[in-house]
Parts: C-alpha cells; sequence; structure tokens
C-alpha cells in the first residue's frame, strides 16, 4: 500500500499536522520542551478518519531511557511518537473489522484491551486456546456489549463453575457469522462442547473484496452513515453487496436462510461429537429450538424489562441479566 496520510495530532492547547508518504515514512516524531502543563491528547484523524488515541502511541522522556505507550497525558518533556503500521491503517480503515487476503476467515472487532491490539482471532478476555476450553458463540448480547469483559455471561459462568469459557461473541453477529466461526475454531482448536446463544433470525453476513483485502461485516452494521471515501466502508461494491443483502432479508419471510444455517451448525457438531448447549434472546428463534432433539436447551435468555439496569449504551442488557441467565443454567444441570 502506498499511500499519503494527512496526520491530525489535536492535544487541549495545540494542534500538528504533518503528512507522511507511507510505507516509506511511518512515524510521526514531536519533541516537546519546556513542558509548564499537562498536555492530554484530544482526537488524533489520518485523511479524516479518527483513530483511537492508544493505539500505537509513544512518550520517551527527556535524558531518559523510559518510555510508555498508550499516552494520554504529557507531562514532563520528552518525544512523542505515533508509529504507523499496515494493521494500524487496515483497522482504521474498517472500522476494527477484521479484513485479510483470505476469502473465508474469521469475522470479529479488533479489539484494544489491556495493552494488547492484534490481528488474531481470540476471545473477548484474551485467554486463549492453549488450554482445554469451552467455546460460547453469539453477538453483542454474548460479547456483552458496553460492559467490562468480566460482566458478561461466559466470564460469569467461569467463575461459578471453574471450566474454561471462552467468550466469542461478536457484535451484530447473526446465525451464518457463529457458524463460520465455530467451524474455522474447530479446525485450528478442537473442542468437545459448545454454548451459543443464538440472535435474530434476521442477520446475513456481507462480503466484499476491496483493494487486495476481503472485509467480512454483518447486515446491522450501519456503512452509509460513513462519508470519508478513504473508509473501507465507502466502497461503492460493499455498497452493492449490503444492499443486496438487506433486500434478500426482506424477500425471505420465512428465514429460511438463517434456518439453513442453524442446521448446519447442528450437523457440524453432530458430526465432530461437539455436545451443543443453546438459548437465544429472540422468542422466534428459542421457539425453533426445540424442534431438535439432539439439542440441550438452556433457559431462555432473561427479557431486558426483567431489570431497570442497562449497559453503559442504555440499550444493552446490564451484568444483571447476564448473572440472572448463569444462575439458570447452573440450576437447570
Amino acid at each position: 500500500m502506498n499511500t499519503q496520510l494527512n496526520i491530525m495530532i489535536m492535544f487541549d492547547s495545540c494542534v500538528f499536522k504533518e503528512q507522511l508518504h507511507y510505507p516509506e515514512q511511518k512515524e510521526v516524531i514531536l519533541e516537546f520542551d519546556n513542558i509548564k502543563k499537562p498536555l492530554t491528547v484530544k482526537q488524533i484523524k489520518i485523511n479524516g478518519l479518527i483513530t483511537n488515541i492508544f493505539y500505537n502511541t509513544f512518550f520517551t522522556f527527556k535524558n531518559s531511557n523510559e518510555t510508555i505507550s498508550s499516552v494520554q497525558t504529557i507531562e514532563k518533556d520528552g518525544i512523542f511518537k505515533l508509529k504507523i503500521d499496515d494493521l494500524y491503517l487496515r483497522s482504521l480503515r474498517s472500522s476494527n473489522w477484521h479484513c485479510s487476503q483470505k476469502k473465508e476467515d474469521f469475522i470479529f472487532n479488533y479489539e484494544f484491551t489491556r495493552s494488547s491490539f492484534v490481528e488474531k482471532y481470540r476471545d473477548r478476555n484474551h485467554i486463549g486456546f492453549d488450554k482445554k476450553f469451552i467455546p460460547c458463540f453469539g453477538c453483542s448480547n454474548t460479547y456483552g456489549a458496553h460492559q467490562p469483559d468480566t460482566d458478561t455471561w461466559p466470564y460469569l459462568l467461569h467463575k461459578k463453575t471453574g471450566k474454561n469459557f471462552l467468550n466469542l461473541g461478536v457484535r451484530g453477529s447473526g446465525i451464518d457469522a457463529i457458524f463460520n466461526n465455530l467451524k474455522l475454531l474447530y479446525q485450528k482448536h478442537q473442542y468437545n462442547q459448545a454454548y451459543i446463544l443464538f440472535p435474530a433470525f434476521e442477520r446475513r453476513i456481507v462480503r466484499a473484496q476491496i483493494e487486495n483485502l476481503w472485509l467480512r461485516i454483518f447486515s446491522t452494521v450501519r456503512i452509509f452513515d460513513i462519508k470519508e471515501s478513504w473508509h473501507f466502508f465507502s466502497n461503492k461494491i460493499l455498497h452493492k453487496k449490503m444492499e443486496k443483502v438487506k433486500k434478500n432479508i426482506l424477500q425471505d419471510n420465512l428465514n429460511q436462510y438463517s434456518k439453513k444455517f442453524l442446521v448446519k451448525i447442528l450437523n457440524f457438531c453432530k458430526k465432530n461429537q461437539i455436545k451443543l448447549y443453546c438459548s437465544s434472546w429472540s422468542d422466534d428463534v428459542y421457539t425453533y429450538l426445540q424442534n431438535f432433539e439432539q439439542l440441550h436447551i438452556l433457559p431462555t435468555f432473561p427479557k431486558l424489562s426483567m431489570f431497570n439496569d442497562r449497559a453503559d449504551d442504555g440499550i444493552h442488557p446490564h451484568k444483571k441479566h447476564y448473572q440472572y441467565f448463569v444462575d439458570q443454567i447452573a440450576n437447570n444441570w
């Protein structure tokens, strides 16, 4: 990728602008002398897109070898660096959706957690797949949108049982995406149990090849609000794909598409002797699950109205909902 990057770094009392010709130039270096009061990093923009200010920022103190990362505030003299690499730019242009040169790949959001930012598919708590594990698949109600990773039902189930439940929820996910990730994960790291909190039927994967990369997002992702042409969401091919998928969803009034993928999940688990435990927050999906004898049906996910508390966005479930769900699961063992 050869491209010109227009970079703007905004502090609370000053703004720096610089152009880089990437990949020949990969750093913005700012030297600060005679700091009299703390400077706070307010915003960083690259080609008009707002970045996460904690990615790839470093500060080395003057007359010292000490360097800190994820810089929020500059209180002493020294050198501030913003480092640019391919992952940094891909994540920015894709709103942190994983994109790769492979047409078939895991579908997930990159996440900056505990000073770690990589493009590797992993559980939300970053425990990893080295030890025997039980994957928990689902959408934002499994991921735990707008809540700490330790408030989610897979983590609470892990704490209650001592078993290695891993949170593999992906925000906005549909049943087709759960099958995609479940199958690919088994091919890399075999497991003998899986838990799924199924989302609603009316969701689908949207795939598009942009430049030399495949971007995979969901029909729930709002791409038409993005106006900056450098963002992958502004790509005309992706727009056409999204419009086609949304049209197909409307025409599929019996939800045959998602039901087909649900059966694929069941058949895959049966073939590979994976014991499958399932529930849903959708009444229609939960009712449909009752048709399959080989499933271990978990209690239904609690209605939002059960508790007044909500996640920080005011919309998603609260820890109380997740704890109730976990307690119901444990009580039915």
